[in-house]
């Protein structure tokens, strides 16, 4: 858990997006969700986790399931834009 100025997040989620990123959904003891971006900062044998500025509130769960369906909207399109450009290679062999 989380303190920043009494609000308390709770981790319900996270997702590694790089080697040291990750994109981190908590609850907020105020209500509704925050969605951040976390750096796991590595000093030798120690990792220290930093919290990006720029995360975003989402009030309710309604809320939480729309960022959902606009990221699988999201992966849809990339994956059609690869397949696409997949074909296309395809009929440019000779």
């Amino acid at each position: 858990m989380v303190r920043a100025s009494n609000i308390k997040y709770t981790e319900i989620s996270n997702a590694e997006i790089t080697d040291t990123r990750s994109i981190v959904v908590s609850k907020c003891s105020k209500g509704g969700f925050t969605i951040a971006q976390k750096v796991n900062i590595k000093e030798g044998d120690m990792t220290t986790p930093i919290f990006m500025k720029g995360a975003f509130h989402v009030d309710t769960l309604e809320g939480l399931y729309n960022v959902r369906d606009a990221i699988n909207v999201a992966i849809l399109k990339a994956e059609q834009e690869e397949e696409t450009a997949s074909e296309e290679a395809w009929d440019n062999v000779e």
